[in-house]
């Protein structure tokens, strides 16, 4: 069996494993209340195992050393600091693709952030910014794209972009996720280490954890009830429930955000530049489109498995509109 092929199975595998714990574990808690009352961190935790443990049993079954799929390559501090000054550049792009699909359809970054409201800023950091950063870093930049790039580069990295997007469950996320997951596949590339994209990862999650924590202190400090200004999303994103007015200030939000993220992704473009010539990878980043083989990416596995994950996002809008 191809490597392609064989990775294409294990994100149906996965796909299938998470969405079947998650139907069961809701139609559980529907039957004891127990359940539902548990801790978010708890939620998190398992839905990060769901992804984390089929890659392992993955590696282990193929008998292929994690830290073949995992580029390790200490990241001095002066990359480090490049690669956060990046993301943070790139943090308007992804402002503007995340409003822009919260206009059509549910926000599933609203649900985190409301989640994440009340709870305790440490473990946040911990179970929100690295746990996923490492668990999702380790299967979608290390299994599943270090498998296609041994195929074509472009292909791999938009592939496995694509696929970090679908895992998210939700349309709104699926968006901005995508294109992420470009940027995070460019960054290994750029240093030689899924270090850099973990930091990237955690960067972005972490600046939300710390918003929402400044934004829960706000309301604290005021004695202002934590209520968001926008009106509550419903099936169809905001478009659906905002009149004339809100929403004409919404779009203009996004069209200001929109001019300053395309100053900041190219000033993004320049840090990455930096980035590659400081660790000496400019040379392979120009040429690394070049050649390849021709061995095929999308296979029956991947299909079924990417129809599945749009058919879940499907079935959570009707319910939200039932």
């Amino acid at each position: 069996m191809s490597n392609n092929k064989s990775a294409n199975r294990l994100f149906l595998l996965t796909v299938a494993i998470y969405i079947g714990f998650s139907l069961g574990f809701g139609l559980l808690a529907s039957w004891i209340p127990l359940l539902g009352k548990l801790p978010v961190y708890f939620n998190i935790l398992l839905s990060q195992s769901l992804i984390f443990l089929p890659g392992f049993f993955y590696c282990r079954r193929r008998g292929i050393a994690i830290r073949e799929f995992i580029p390790y390559r200490r990241i001095d501090l002066g990359t480090a600091v490049l690669v956060v000054i990046c993301t943070y550049l790139m943090y308007p792009l992804i402002i503007v693709l995340n409003a822009i699909s919260m206009l059509f359809t549910n926000s599933g970054t609203a649900a985190v952030m409301d989640l994440m409201q009340g709870q305790s800023f440490p473990l946040s950091v911990l179970f929100i910014a690295v746990l996923p950063a490492c668990v999702e870093e380790f299967m979608f930049r290390g299994i599943l794209f270090h498998t296609y790039r041994r195929s074509r580069m472009l292909p791999a990295i938009l592939l496995s972009a694509f696929l970090f997007g679908c895992m998210h469950m939700n349309l709104n996320q699926f968006v901005y996720a995508f294109a992420l997951g470009v940027y995070l596949a460019f960054l290994v590339e750029a240093t030689g280490s899924i270090l850099s994209s973990m930091l990237a990862h955690f960067t972005l999650n972490v600046t939300s954890v710390v918003m929402s924590f400044l934004l829960s202190l706000l309301y604290q400090t005021s004695g202002m009830e934590q209520a968001s200004q926008l009106p509550q999303v419903q099936a169809g994103g905001y478009a659906s429930v905002m009149e004339g007015s809100e929403l004409l200030v919404f779009l203009m939000g996004i069209v200001v955000w929109a001019v300053i993220a395309v100053g900041a992704t190219c000033g993004a473009f320049g840090v990455y530049y930096a980035i590659c010539r400081t660790n000496g990878r400019w040379e392979h980043v120009k040429h690394m489109f070049r050649g390849g083989a021709r061995e095929r990416m999308v296979t029956v596995p991947l299909v079924i498995g990417v129809l599945v994950s749009f058919a879940f996002m499907g079935l959570y809008i009707w319910m939200e509109m039932a």
